[in-house]
Formats: structure tokens, sequence, C-alpha cells
């Protein structure tokens, strides 16, 4: 049969094995006692920093640091908590004299590390990070305060060092780009000029120019060609009038001797006379043209080789006539004129029409140049976009870099200095009492259970009876003898 254990029971077994509880708790009571004089005392000094937005509105200067506060503030406290800046603040407040005879300089700053503790304030998920605090545990209060001072001032500088470098950064590079894209600006405004100097007259801005010339050439031309029909009009009255003044020439009236007129010189004078009024149509190249100009030319060389034979004859009838002769006089000066006249008035007429062939020339040319042109200047017109917008973030660039050198951008700022702790953060006695008491009631209790449970002696009739089954008759009870 299985025994049925009572409080009762409890009760007894606490008591006869009480010896085995209370010296554990005794001993756990030493061993708090022991905790509190070697274990030494921790003070905690903590500072609170907040974290100060942009005094000027992001809508007259817009910042060039994009990163957000979390991220920025994970990269200053890798830094702040580099080996470097640890073992100078080490070596600046005297840390860890006494481990430093036992551990290496990475070790004390390890150390260190683990005494320094940052912790946000606010939602970093959402960007919402308005404030921070830096801890520091140490032995010494005074010196923990100000450690934890020393580390809130390299926070805020590093923080100031690091968004003026990033400004700084930013106009930088903006800077050097935009001389990369200054010269290459340059270079297509070099090509521009070139190009309109090299097709200077065939511009598409030149086709309203262009056109007004041609206008006023052909209208030139037209009054040219004008001038020169009547020009040579009047060249060929005169040159009928001069012929029929030779035609007319007698020698002799009466008793004289009559000669009469030369019959080829009278025709080689119609022929040029022909000749004449045929230009004044048609081009050199006419047949009719080039006919009468051999006929001339046969002409003017049958009449040289007769001059021979009756020279001084005409000489003797000629002379007085014709030098004489104020109408004579008169038709020759206007025939020279008039020759003179026609001459200029051809020139004149060549010079228009090789102007207006020119000017024709550049205007069927103007669709290509335009085409060209359109080319050159929409690569142009990209890039004076671009430089124009580069250097519109430039200026903002520097706007903010000045915001950030005059401290008017996003800063952290001290609320709350450390404070000078004035009771220990380690160790706390409350919970070195109860875990004390704990172990020490946990330890007896469970010394007095192990011992009652080896021990196989029969205390109370009924231990024999749930044992063996068996009735106990009789007992004998304890007989104390006293001395």
């Amino acid at each position: 049969m299985e025994k049925q254990i009572q409080i009762e029971d409890y009760i007894e077994i606490i008591l006869r094995r009480k010896w085995f509880i209370i010296i554990p708790f005794v001993i756990s009571i030493l061993g708090i006692v022991l905790a509190f004089i070697f274990i030494p005392y921790q003070y905690k000094s903590i500072t609170l920093i907040l974290v100060e937005r942009q005094k000027v509105p992001e809508a007259y200067v817009k910042p060039t640091i994009t990163a957000d506060v979390a991220d920025r503030l994970s990269t200053i406290t890798q830094q702040v908590m580099s080996r470097t800046r640890l073992e100078s603040i080490i070596n600046e407040f005297g840390l860890y004299n006494d481990l430093r005879n036992r551990l290496t300089s990475d070790e004390l700053v390890e150390i260190m590390r683990k005494n320094v503790e940052v912790e946000v304030k606010g939602d970093t998920k959402r960007e919402d990070l308005s404030s921070f605090t830096i801890s520091y545990i140490g032995n010494n209060p005074e010196i923990v305060m100000h450690v934890a001072g020393r580390l809130a001032s390299l926070f805020i500088e590093e923080n100031l060092k690091v968004r003026e470098q990033q400004a700084i950064g930013t106009t930088e590079f903006l800077d050097s780009q935009l001389q990369d894209l200054k010269k290459g600006l340059e270079g297509q405004e070099t090509l521009i000029k070139a190009f309109k100097e090299r097709y200077m007259g065939e511009l598409p801005s030149q086709l309203e120019a262009n056109l007004r010339t041609l206008d006023r050439l052909q209208l030139e031309l037209q009054t040219t060609n004008d001038s020169l029909r009547g020009a040579e009009e009047r060249k060929i009255i005169l040159e009928k009038q001069l012929a029929d003044l030779n035609s007319s020439v007698i020698i002799a009236t009466g008793s004289r001797t009559a000669i009469q007129a030369d019959p080829l010189r009278t025709r080689l004078i119609a022929l040029q006379a022909e000749l004449s009024q045929m230009k004044s149509v048609y081009t050199e190249k006419y047949p009719d043209i080039i006919r009468l100009k051999n006929e001339i030319a046969e002409t003017e060389s049958e009449l040289k080789k007769g001059q021979s034979s009756g020279k001084d004859a005409a000489n003797a009838v000629r002379s007085p006539v014709m030098s004489d002769n104020p109408l004579y006089i008169s038709l020759s000066n206007q025939q020279i004129g008039v020759n003179t006249e026609v001459k200029g008035l051809r020139e004149k007429q060549k010079e228009i029409m090789k102007n207006i062939a020119a000017f024709q020339s550049r205007v069927e040319r103007i669709p290509e140049r335009e085409q060209q042109m359109a080319s050159i200047m929409r690569d142009y017109e990209n890039s004076r976009i671009n430089y124009q917008n580069l250097l519109n973030k430039k200026l903002d660039a520097q706007l903010a870099e000045n915001l950030e050198k005059r401290q008017k951008g996003e800063q952290f700022r001290i609320l709350d200095p450390a404070n000078l702790p004035l009771k220990p953060f380690k160790p706390d006695p409350r919970k070195i009492i109860l875990i004390g008491i704990l172990i020490g009631l946990g330890t007896g209790g469970g010394l007095a259970y192990l011992i009652e449970y080896i021990d196989g002696s029969f205390r109370k009739p009924e231990d024999i009876y749930a044992t063996t089954g068996l009735p106990v008759l009789a007992t004998v009870p304890r007989i104390r003898i006293g001395r």
C-alpha cells in the first residue's frame, strides 16, 4: 500500500532535518554578505541628446545629406566606438588602471565598448527619431559622469564633421562635373561658330535675307536688261545713220571726178549693225551670230586687201568730207558712248547673273545646312540644359554647405547633461538578497529531501503497514534517560 503524505509529515521532516536546511541557508546569507563586500559597485551615468531639425526651412535651402538619422547615428557610433577614440578616452580619464597589467589594450577597449550603451528614442522604421541616450558604466561615479559627457561631445562633433564633409564633398563633386560639362559646352560653341563661319550665307536664319537679296537682284537684272536693250537699239540706230552717211558720200560733183562709195565698207557696216541687233536678242552661241561674225571677218579681210589700191583716192575724197562733217563727228562720238555703255551693261548683267546663281545655290543648300545645324544645336541645347541644371544644383549645394558650416542644419544638442550617479547601478541589493535566500532555501530543502529519500528507517506504525501490509501489534516508545 502506498502511504498518503500529509502536511504534518512535511512539518515533521522539516523539523527532523532542520540542520540540513539551516546550514545551507546560513551559508547563502554569508555569500550575500561576501558579495556585498567584494563585488565592486558600478555606477551608470546617462546623457540625453536631442536631434534638432534644420533651422532654415527646406523649401528655401534643400539639404544635401539624404541619409536618415538612424543610419547616420549608426555610422557615428561606429566611428566614436573605434579603438583609437576609446583608447584616447581610457588614457585621458585613467580608466581600468587595475586591469592594465593583466589585459592588453584591445581587451580594455572591448570592455569599454560593453560598458557604453547607445539607445535610440522613437520609431526608427518611420524615421521618427527625435532623441537618443548615451550611457557609461564604471566604478567611480564622478569619472563615469565625465566619460559620459565626453562621449556625448564626441557624438556631437562627429555629427557636425560628417555633415560638413558630406556637404563639401557634394559641392566639390558637382563643381568637377560642372567643369567637365563646361568644357564640352565650350567645344560645342566653337563647333557652332566654325559651322556658321564656314557656311555663312547658307544658314537657315539667313533664308529670308537671301530671298530678299535674290528678289532685288532679279529686279536689278530686269532693269539692266531693259537698259541694255535700249542701249543696243541706240547703237543700231547710230550704226545705221553712220552707214547711211558713208553710203551717201560722193567725191565729185560737176567737173570733179566722182568716186562711188566703197561697197565692201557699206556691207561691213550693215553686217555689224545686224550683228549688234542679233546680240541684243540671242547669245553668242546662236548660229546666225556665228555666221555674221564669220562674214564680218571675211569682209574685213577683203577690205584690207583693197585698201592699198584705193587708199589715196579715198583719202582725197573722205578726208575733207568726213573730218569736217559735224554730223559725222557727233554720230561717231555718240557711237563711242553707246558702245561703252553697252559694254558696261553687259558686264553688269554677267555680274548680276553670277550673283543670282550664287544666291540660288545658297537657297538650295539651306535645307541641308538646316538639318546639319539642327543636329548640332540639339546636342548643344541638351548640353546647355544639363549645364544649367547642374549649375543650379551646385548653387543649392553651396547653400547647404554654408548652412552646415554655420551649424544651421540638422544637429545633435545635449538636452540632459550627464548626471552624477548617487546610487550604484550594480550590484542590486534586493536582487542579490532575493537570489541568496532562494538559493539557500532551495539548497537546504533539496538536501533534506534527498537525505529523507535515502533514509529507509520506519518511524511510525503506519510506515510499516504501508510497506509490508501487515498490521502492527505493539510498539516500543522512545525512552529518554535523564542525566
